[in-house]
């Protein structure tokens, strides 16, 4: 059989007997015929309503997530902008987190806002893309976990809140979720180092939120922390939510609501759409699911930790991600990957005894590599700095599915597209 994973702006093809395909697992697609813009347009007009009487004669503060992101905005934006009609004033702040802020999708998120606030007659001051470094902050003092919460002053500027939020899981977080637009999503770098240093903890992983409907996976003490951040930002003033999960630039579902019973509501259809249970495997080969998924090693990480429960220990990897803007952005190299190029044990050591931003990326990627006898990469990343990173560069990703069945010939493969979007769990024994 055929086995297709996306690859950058292509896909790569694998040929291999049926048998030896454990599982293939790509994201949800969405209802079959379904109408989700139409579903949309619904959604507004109904669950918005009380949001028009809320914010007549109010500021509104928008928070959309960033470039980084692959989603439909341009098709949400005109509904969002059609909800804010009667506001006295609407700013949009793109959430960069400690993502660059100046890039050219988020200028053209810029654009898109622009051309729906015109389109919709909107009174809009400003729309800026947050900086975590140059922009100005406020201190509202410290969560409980001792984070100090230093948020862009320009959220001062508002009555009420509307974060606008495309929902998955996420590997620390729990979830990519509306209260990340605010922590780390316009929270200085001295914020988001504080509060990802709780990334090292067992706890703080994917599927499990303080919000999270089922009792069982509300622990997670990173999200907890960001939910604190966000309280003590908003100052009791109210905050909504449009969140939606997407395929590209495809719309599959939404909910508009206060932000914490749209994110719970969120959580439950991820979870059942994009969350599975799986006979861990010897073999495993993962892609992100293409641009944008793959754009570098620094984002692209995100599906191997996402899908790590799916490799049996001592098994192996082939990680499908183009990268063609190489390993990151230059401020995150130092504590990323050029920490991750020391031995395994001096990684993980280092980084518990000293963590600094961006460096819980290198120690997760150390305790996966530690375990597992080989990781391969099929990339556009030299191979020089793939070696210096504990991986194995494959040139010819046929070649390494060949090798696994010449030394195995039963060998069971599972293959993952759009691992970004997809978590899987280890059958319990």
């Amino acid at each position: 059989m055929n086995v297709d994973l996306h690859y950058g702006t292509g896909v790569v093809t694998f040929r291999l007997p049926d048998r030896n395909v454990q599982e293939i697992i790509r994201p949800w697609q969405g209802p079959q015929g379904g109408d989700a813009a139409a579903g949309l347009r619904d959604i507004m007009d109904g669950q918005a309503g009380a949001f028009r009487d809320e914010v007549a004669g109010k500021r509104v503060c928008v928070l959309v997530d960033d470039g980084t992101r692959d989603e439909p905005l341009a098709e949400v934006l005109p509904h969002v902008c059609d909800a804010l009609r009667r506001a006295a004033s609407v700013q949009f702040l793109i959430c960069t987190g400690t993502h660059t802020a100046d890039t050219p999708k988020n200028r053209q998120i810029g654009h898109e806002i622009e051309k729906a606030r015109r389109n919709a007659g909107l009174n809009v001051t400003r729309i800026h893309a947050h900086d975590c470094q140059a922009d100005q902050f406020l201190d509202l003092g410290r969560t409980s976990r001792g984070t100090q919460v230093l948020v862009n002053a320009f959220a001062e500027e508002a009555d009420v809140f509307l974060a606008v939020s495309d929902v998955k899981v996420h590997y620390f977080a729990g979830y990519s979720n509306p209260v990340k637009n605010f922590v780390p999503g316009i929270s200085a770098f001295r914020t988001v180092e504080q509060n990802h240093s709780l990334a090292l903890l067992d706890e703080s992983t994917h599927a499990a939120h303080p919000w999270h409907p089922r009792a069982e996976q509300r622990n997670n003490p990173l999200a907890a922390d960001m939910v604190e951040g966000m309280e003590l930002i908003a100052k009791g003033r109210p905050i909504h939510a449009l969140v939606m999960l997407s395929a590209g630039t495809r719309l599959l579902w939404a909910r508009f609501g206060p932000i914490r019973e749209a994110s719970a509501e969120s959580f439950l259809v991820t979870d059942e759409r994009n969350i599975q249970t799986v006979t861990p495997a010897s073999r495993l080969v993962v892609s992100p699911g293409g641009l944008s998924n793959d754009e570098d090693l620094y984002i692209a990480q995100r599906a191997l930790e996402l899908n790590r429960a799916a490799v049996m220990d001592g098994g192996e990897i082939l990680f499908l991600a183009a990268c063609p803007n190489g390993i990151g952005e230059p401020q995150t190299l130092a504590n990323f990957y050029d920490r991750l190029t020391a031995p395994l044990e001096e990684v993980i050591r280092s980084i518990r005894q000293d963590y600094v931003l961006y460096s819980h990326k290198p120690y997760k990627f150390a305790v996966l590599i530690r375990r597992l006898r080989r990781v391969w990469m099929h990339t556009q990343i030299a191979d020089a700095l793939v070696e210096a990173a504990h991986m194995h560069p494959a040139h010819d990703p046929q070649a390494v599915v060949d090798g696994w069945l010449a030394e195995q010939p039963d060998v069971k493969i599972i293959f993952i597209d759009g691992a970004n979007k997809v978590a899987l769990r280890a059958v319990s024994i």
